[in-house]
């Protein structure tokens, strides 16, 4: 497979690379990619991919149909840009002020064109249904996946796959991950009211001011005392505000965090342990609060047969495999895990001179184009692995 795959892939290329460059030139923000859907279903007509009708907002999903008995594999591409200024010299750097392709999501969307051009080029490789997700806004809560999964584009998929860049990951290597791959993120906010008054007359105020302090503390010892020393967390108290001047008692404060965990249950756990404790101290200081909750992504979770389908695709084509850790970043890829079982991996594309290397939502931020070969190779390669494609020649 590996001298096919690598083959057929160096044909579509410079196609891939023009596809990218036009991307990474034209970035939008999350919810507004107007310009980049219209690109994405010109190019899809054009190779004869049927667009999915009833897709609100700005993602499209293509379907190709081999007419023949097969499982349906999904491969999804994210599109959105950042509010970022970009200050990269690249010949082809964004011509829209303010707005930056700095998370690699222009290198997504052009492999997976790139694949859906080759499939379509190519319909005697397919078996089945091939269904290329090209999905808005996952850099911004709830992110569009959410919609297109109660829109029901997993509802006839088997299994779904995707790619991440990676601007800090050697070239051509591709780091894997069984299980959790991507935390559970979710916040919280704490308003507590109190009585103002006069920094003389304590005793006719309510000051919320140390009732914030020891919900602090208190919230603090959550993950000592509540949750697994087995379980990874993270639980944050990110601010505490209140009062403007030193001569009177404030009426109200507030304090909020976050809380990510690799665990779906357990950050339900947490947010109740957060509303048992602010309640507990509040009542007992004879105040009240309002606590306001935000889940945000749920845990990305890779299943195991569908990471090792990844696996072997990245063996065959001979790149050296990262087996890493999970990573304490949302990414609402998945949703789609929830629906149906699939793996996302990330693809090292970082550039040769060192000094240009910088992580991803930085203004310098930039990938090796070299890097978008290696991952129409492997999307292809795990899409022939998907349907058991027997090893052919060209």
């Amino acid at each position: 497979m590996k001298e096919f795959v690598k083959a057929l892939a160096a044909h579509y290329e410079e196609i891939q690379l023009s596809y990218f460059q036009h991307l990474h030139a034209h970035p939008e923000l999350s919810f507004a990619e107007y310009e980049t859907s219209a690109y994405i279903k010109t190019q899809l007509t054009r190779f004869g991919v049927t667009i999915v009708e009833g897709i609100s907002g700005t993602s499209v999903v293509g379907i190709l149909d081999s007419g023949k008995a097969g499982p349906v594999i999904a491969f999804r591409a994210d599109m959105d840009a950042l509010p970022l200024q970009e200050d990269t010299e690249l010949a082809y750097q964004s011509v829209n002020s303010g707005v930056m392709h700095a998370c690699g999501h222009d290198s997504h969307t052009a492999t997976l064109l790139t694949l859906a051009q080759l499939l379509a080029e190519n319909q005697t490789l397919i078996k089945g249904k091939v269904k290329f997700i090209f999905q808005s806004a996952e850099e911004k809560l709830p992110g569009g996946a959410l919609k297109l999964c109660q829109e029901g584009v997993m509802d006839d998929v088997d299994s779904i796959y995707a790619f991440h860049c990676s601007s800090m990951v050697p070239l051509g290597v591709i780091a894997t991950t069984i299980g959790a791959t991507s935390a559970c993120i979710g916040t919280y906010d704490v308003v507590i009211h109190g009585k103002g008054g006069h920094i003389c007359n304590p005793d006719q105020a309510l000051n919320p001011v140390p009732v914030a302090c020891t919900m602090a503390t208190t919230l603090n010892q959550i993950l000592a005392e509540k949750v697994s020393p087995l379980e990874k967390a993270v639980f944050t108290i990110s601010y505490i505000q209140a009062g403007q001047r030193e001569n009177i008692i404030a009426s109200e404060a507030k304090l909020g965090g976050s809380i990510r965990t690799f665990n779906n249950e357990l950050s339900a756990a947490l947010f109740d342990q957060v509303r048992t404790v602010c309640n507990g101290i509040c009542a007992a200081y004879g105040c009240t609060c309002h606590i306001s909750t935000t889940v945000g992504y749920p845990a990305a979770v890779n299943t195991q047969a569908e990471t090792i389908l990844v696996d072997r695709a990245v063996d065959l084509l001979g790149y050296e495999r990262w087996l890493t850790e999970p990573a304490m970043n949302g990414e609402d890829f998945s949703y789609y895990l929830l629906k149906k079982p699939g793996s996302m991996f990330y693809i090292g594309m970082a550039v040769d001179d060192t000094e240009k290397i910088f992580p991803h939502h930085n203004c310098h931020f930039q990938l090796n184009p070299q890097g978008l070969l290696i991952a129409l190779e492997i999307e292809l390669a795990v899409y022939l692995n998907a349907i058991g494609w027997e090893n052919k020649t060209l």
